[in-house]
């Protein structure tokens, strides 16, 4: 069992405040968690965006413009609103898809507390090549093979794995090799004690004033 088991909400507090929303972060952090994970995507004209599916009113989003999203009366967050949350928690800042390596490097290497992380590995492999100052993770969503052995490969200090596939053998194998486990997306008390237990830094959940509340009773009663 971990000494620190961190709450991070997913895309803020969505069951609460629409994801992805400066409401939704700040009510994460009103609750007591540690941070909170957010999307980012890169528009056609080079514009950051805060925006989790691949397409809107199908149309890929990545081949739309600013003033597409505006014509579509979604909100969506440019990064430098995120700025203001810069310090006040961990961000744990996951690029969508690749070419987002220039920008990252541009406008958020000095922002404190972050974590940038990918399912496209090869973000986080180039991101690794070229030492940028912040951490970086691999997310996932089922099994790879020799998995610590990869993730150290690529230069991922973080790990950020479907739930359903963690094991302590797992974590144990992970935190040998330096590598912080936060699961995605458990949201029940029974699913974080599970995870808890074996031994993961924390988790991303979609009710984080929840579990930053299952945390304290947790604490309270050992």
């Amino acid at each position: 069992m971990t000494e620190t088991f961190w709450i991070y909400g997913h895309r803020g507090t969505p069951r609460r405040f629409q994801e992805n929303t400066v409401e939704s972060f700040e009510e994460a952090l009103r609750c007591g968690a540690d941070g909170f994970e957010t999307d980012l995507r890169l528009l056609s004209d080079g514009t950051a965006v805060l925006f989790h599916d691949d397409e809107l009113h199908d149309r890929d989003v990545e081949s739309l413009s600013t003033a597409d999203i505006r014509s579509y009366d979604v909100r969506v967050d440019p990064l430098r609103e995120l700025a203001q949350f810069a310090g006040r928690g961990t961000m744990i800042l996951e690029v969508k898809r690749s070419k987002w390596e220039d920008i990252l490097c541009s406008e958020i290497s000095s922002w404190p507390a972050i974590v940038v992380a990918s399912f496209d590995h090869r973000t986080i492999a180039e991101l690794s090549k070229r030492n940028v100052a912040f951490p970086i993770g691999l997310t996932i969503s089922g099994y790879i093979v020799d998995l610590p052995e990869y993730a150290e490969r690529l230069g991922a200090t973080w790990l950020f794995p479907n739930f359903h596939y963690v094991s302590a053998e797992l974590v144990d194998s992970l935190h040998e090799r330096g590598i912080k486990v936060v699961p995605w997306t458990a949201n029940l008390p029974i699913q974080w004690a599970r995870l808890r237990d074996a031994g993961c830094d924390g988790v991303i959940t979609d009710d984080p004033c929840e579990a930053v509340e299952w945390r304290r009773k947790s604490a309270g009663s050992e």
